[in-house]
Order: structure tokens, then C-alpha cells, then sequence
């Protein structure tokens, strides 16, 4: 082939490929203005029962730890006695979680389908050298995060705090701690490992000394835990009192404390501002979310009759404390109000003679309408079911075993009553109810909220492809 064919036949490619190039530009053009036939098939949806072979585990925290009760070792917990448990409610299986100490009075794991009424509660008698007095919780199930508020660190005060892990895997645990100052330096706390079927018992002493108040934050990833404060007094050599602090889910606007109470056998005397109690009722409020909210405070009776506490304004992060003067007679709960989301809890006394003892009494989850909630009343405890609502509310009381006869009480709106119950209560009402037991005998006090569970509608919606 000569030079002349060549450049004839590398000519015409050329041409050729531009004309191809040219088409396929000229066809992208006219698809992209057409529009081509299209099949489109939505999603279908499914609706699915969440809660379906589902099961609620519960936890009671096991005996009262003591601090100090091993000299060689002040600043372990160790566990003295052994508290009762009472179950309202058919628990599917039963457990315990183990603890370095061991001993008696080994925490208890409840579990039971999710669509069955089931609580439990525990109330110990606690006696050792430097402490007396009486301990009830709430035995509550394992969260990722709580909040609990009460206690300290001050002169003969000692403050605990229980973690249980009824999980299969280990929990790591994250500690944030406030006292009246606001946070307190991340550096002095540090995260607790929780191995699974454990319980461990830490010293919130060790971790911030010398505080008028605390509350902890606790959060926890690997396995939910629960988590309880064991607070223990005294004054020199003398006891004091004790308390079990039951957990917090989530901070709100609006709390309801029902139990409540501050009895004593003495003449009232002269306090700070006047005639008054022996031992005041203190509230204790956190704002965790660093604002300045004004929180306000009012005790209500049987009758419906509102008495107005006082309020105070809270400093970013701290634990404010507002002190009672006369807790109002009657009175079987207290309503707290906040402009910003808060957790609190409440200081109640029993004196008798020489004998004295406290609780920090916790709100209660608000119970649903026309669901049944099992209220486990402790031995010696008594039922306080507190209407902070606009409209009456009709209660039926049953026995979870089935014996006995069914009992009604009406609460009035505005009002929070004591009701005879059996000790495996289940609640039914027509208004939406909180709910508590607290135990008075002598200079003994104790109370826990009735845990209703977190409401679940049971319905997931799925979407397929």
C-alpha cells in the first residue's frame, strides 16, 4: 500500500469516528427528553408484635452494704444480713447474681414474659456497729442509663453505689458524678467493669470525699445495669440512719414522690426559720443539662388539699436543696415542678425516743390507664397512690395469686391516699396513677415508688424490598 492510500484510509476512520461520536451524542440528548415507561412497586409494609416471646428481667440489690465493717479493708462494702424479697406477680425463673464479697443476701434476678404483671420490692433490717435502721428498694430492671440523687460524703456519712449485670456479656460502666458545686472533675472517676451474673459495689466516698450531696449518672455499654445508692450515718459512734436509693430513668419536668412522709414522737422545736420539725424534709433537685430552672415544690393529702413547699433556683449542674420546715400533716406525697428537665428526691424522718432513721423517697414512673401494674407492698409497708391529675380516679386493687377479694378505692383529683392491699398487689385504674409503699414502725422509716414498666405499644412497622 502506497502513502497516499494510507492517508485516504486513516481519513475516512477518522470521519467515521466523529459521525459515531456525533450519534451518540445526538441519541443521549433525545433519551434524556423522553420520558421511557417506568414499573414502580412501593414498599410494602408489615406490622410486627415487638413484645411477642419477649421477657422483663428484674434485679433486687441484695444486702445492705456496710462500709467500714472490715477494718482492714475501709473503703470495701461489705454486705451484712440478708433482705426479704417481695414478689408481686409469677416470675417465669429465678436467679441470683454473684459478688466478691459473697455471703448471704445475694442479689435476686427475676424474669417473666413481657405481657405479665411482674414487680418485686426487698426491706432489710440493718444492724452493725455504727448503723441502724431500715433499708426498702425497688427491684427494677437493667438500663443502659439512670440517674440517682441522695447522700453524701461528709463527716460520717458514707454513700455506695451497687451496679448488677444479669446479662450474658460484661458491662462497662461510666461514672458521671455531681455534687452541690456542680460536676465534679471527670479524672476522679473512672469506668467500673461489671462482669456478667455479677454485682459490684463501689464507694462513692472514694470517688468524691468530703460532699454535702451527690448524684450519679450511670451509663452503660457492653449490657444494661441497674444501679442503687446505700447511704449510711452517723454521728460520732451513734447511729443515725440508713437508706436504699432507688434509680431515676430519665430527668423530667414534673415528679411525683409518693410516700413521702417525716413523723416523730417530739414537740415540734426551734429551727432555722421557726417553729419546725426535729429533722426537716430536704428536696434535693439536679438540673443535669446545665440550665438555671426555677423548681417549685407542694405536698398533697388525702383530701386533695395542696400545700405549697417553697421553690428554689437551681445553679448549672449542681444539686440545689431546699429545706421544709413543717412537712404538712396528712400529706402522703409531694409534686415537684421544674422549667427545665430535673431528677430529685425527698428526705423523710421517723423519731422515736432515741431511735431515729431516714429514706430518700424517689419518684415514681407515672402508671398507664387501664393497664394492670403489680405493686409488691414489703411487710409492714403501706400503698400510697397519689392523683396529680384533674380527674378522679377509680382503682381496683387484686391479689396476683388470685386470693383474697378484689378491693375499689377512689383517688380525688389532686390527691394522694393510703390503701389496705395484699402484698402481691396488681393496680388497675381509670386514671393515669403514681404509686409508692413506704414503712413506718417506731424511729424506722423506708418507701420505694411502684416501678410501673416503660409503656410499649408492641408494634414495629417493617418495610420490605
Amino acid at each position: 500500500m502506497n502513502e497516499r492510500s494510507r492517508i485516504l484510509r486513516g481519513s475516512a476512520r477518522a470521519v467515521t469516528g466523529l459521525l459515531i461520536v456525533a450519534a451518540s451524542a445526538t441519541a443521549v440528548v433525545l433519551l434524556s427528553s423522553v420520558t421511557l415507561p417506568s414499573v414502580t412497586r412501593a414498599p410494602e409494609a408489615i406490622v410486627v408484635d415487638t413484645t411477642q416471646n419477649t421477657s422483663r428481667t428484674l434485679v433486687c440489690a441484695g444486702a445492705f452494704g456496710v462500709l467500714g465493717a472490715d477494718s482492714a479493708r475501709p473503703g470495701t462494702a461489705i454486705p451484712l444480713g440478708a433482705p426479704a424479697v417481695t414478689v408481686a406477680g409469677d416470675a417465669s425463673g429465678t436467679a441470683s447474681l454473684t459478688r466478691s464479697e459473697g455471703g448471704e443476701g445475694l442479689p435476686t434476678v427475676l424474669a417473666a414474659p413481657n405481657d405479665e404483671p411482674l414487680a418485686a420490692a426487698q426491706v432489710q433490717a440493718v444492724v452493725a456497729e455504727g448503723l441502724r435502721g431500715v433499708t426498702a428498694s425497688a427491684c427494677a430492671e437493667p438500663l443502659n442509663e439512670q440517674w440517682l440523687i441522695g447522700g453524701g460524703s461528709s463527716l460520717g456519712i458514707s454513700t455506695t453505689l451497687s451496679l448488677g449485670n444479669p446479662g450474658a456479656v460484661p458491662a462497662t460502666v461510666e461514672l458521671a458524678v455531681f455534687d452541690e458545686n456542680g460536676a465534679v472533675d471527670a479524672l476522679q472517676t473512672a469506668g467500673v467493669l461489671v462482669a456478667a451474673g455479677t454485682e459490684q459495689t463501689v464507694s462513692l466516698n472514694g470517688y468524691a470525699p468530703d460532699r454535702e450531696r451527690l448524684a450519679v449518672r450511670v451509663v452503660s455499654t457492653g449490657a444494661p445495669v441497674t444501679a442503687s445508692l446505700g447511704v449510711g450515718q452517723s454521728t460520732g459512734i451513734t447511729p443515725f440512719a440508713v437508706s436504699s436509693v432507688t434509680r431515676q430513668t430519665a430527668p423530667q419536668t414534673e415528679l411525683v414522690i409518693p410516700g413521702l412522709a417525716n413523723v416523730s414522737d417530739h414537740e415540734h422545736g426551734p429551727s432555722d426559720v421557726g417553729e419546725g420539725d426535729d429533722f426537716p424534709v430536704q428536696l434535693r433537685v439536679l438540673a443535669p443539662g446545665g440550665e438555671t430552672p426555677e423548681v417549685r415544690a407542694r405536698a398533697i393529702d388525702g383530701k386533695g388539699v395542696s400545700t405549697d413547699l417553697g421553690s428554689l433556683t437551681l445553679e448549672p449542674n449542681a444539686i440545689g436543696e431546699l429545706r421544709i420546715p413543717v412537712w404538712p400533716a396528712g400529706a402522703n406525697a409531694m409534686v415537684i415542678e421544674s422549667d427545665a428537665p430535673i431528677i430529685a428526691a425527698a428526705l423523710g424522718s421517723a423519731t422515736e425516743g432515741k431511735e431515729h432513721d431516714y429514706d430518700w423517697f424517689t419518684p415514681a414512673p407515672q402508671m398507664g390507664a387501664d393497664s394492670p401494674v403489680a405493686a409488691p407492698v414489703v411487710s409492714g409497708g403501706t400503698l400510697v397512690l397519689a392523683n396529680s391529675g384533674e380527674t378522679d380516679a377509680d382503682v381496683q386493687l387484686v391479689a396476683a395469686s388470685g386470693k383474697g377479694k378484689p378491693s375499689k378505692a377512689t383517688v380525688p383529683a389532686g390527691a394522694a391516699i393510703t390503701v389496705k392491699a395484699p402484698a402481691d398487689a396488681v393496680i388497675t385504674s381509670t386514671e393515669p396513677l403514681f404509686a409508692g409503699v413506704r414503712y413506718v414502725q417506731g424511729g424506722d422509716i423506708a418507701g420505694y415508688p411502684v416501678l410501673a414498666p416503660d409503656p410499649r405499644d408492641g408494634e414495629l412497622t417493617v418495610y420490605t424490598r
